[in-house]
């Protein structure tokens, strides 16, 4: 942990009284407090992901070959120095990540990636996204844009920007809210797909890609049926 968090044995003691260690869920906040964490933090350095321990992360993930759409972020916050994956969203604000914590810094946004396409994919978060682009050969399909929600909170501010598209496909969690968005966005949108049948029996996209790891083209099709 000292090599991890680039500390003193003092520092990383700190540092764990105030983790959670059980999962990522219970390290989550409300919106409120990430507003007020983001105002106490410092961006130090912003470089592709090239930590050791920040591969070998998303390589547990098993999106290790997507890092094009990712940042390593070296931050400061409360006189401590730490680094993680960082996804940007729309407002220039950083969702991080590494083994042991889940945070925003910055404003809390969706995060979109367009590429002139008259179909959208939504997905809850940057994870789920980045199996997606995994599979995404297997499923031939057209190039498509994309919203990344950063959560699922997050689902009444893509409301007014799906109106041009023709397709909506959404690949959100298997969970109460995820019920509940896709009965929002299906009843406010036409040519919505619910496509969380290709992980059916999983949390959500990246859980089964971690543990079916789909390998060939048919095995994702059958998942699709």
């Amino acid at each position: 942990m000292k090599k991890y968090l680039n500390a003193s044995v003092k520092e990383v003691l700190e540092w764990a009284e105030n983790q959670s260690f059980s999962s990522f869920q219970q390290q989550e906040t409300s919106n409120g407090k990430l507003e007020n964490l983001s105002k106490n933090y410092e961006i130090i350095e912003i470089k592709n992901v090239q930590h050791p321990a920040l591969l070998e992360y998303l390589k547990e993930r098993n999106v290790g070959n997507q890092t094009q759409f990712l940042q390593e972020i070296h931050y400061r916050m409360n006189d401590k120095n730490y680094f993680g994956i960082g996804f940007k969203n729309d407002s220039g604000g950083y969702e991080i990540r590494n083994k042991y914590s889940k945070i925003c810094l910055g404003k809390k946004d969706v995060s979109t990636i367009k590429n002139s396409s008259n179909s959208v994919r939504i997905f809850e978060g940057f994870f789920d996204f980045l199996s997606f682009k995994n599979v995404e050969n297997f499923l031939e399909k057209e190039p498509s844009d994309y919203i990344i929600l950063n959560s699922v909170s997050m689902i009444h501010n893509i409301k007014n920007s799906l109106g041009n598209y023709e397709n909506i496909e959404l690949y959100l969690d298997n969970d109460e809210a995820g019920n509940r968005a896709v009965e929002i966005l299906k009843s406010e949108n036409k040519n919505v797909e619910d496509c969380r049948i290709l992980y059916s029996g999983f949390k959500d996209l990246n859980d089964w890609l971690i543990h079916k790891n789909p390998s060939n083209e048919r095995q994702v099709q059958q998942r699709r049926r």
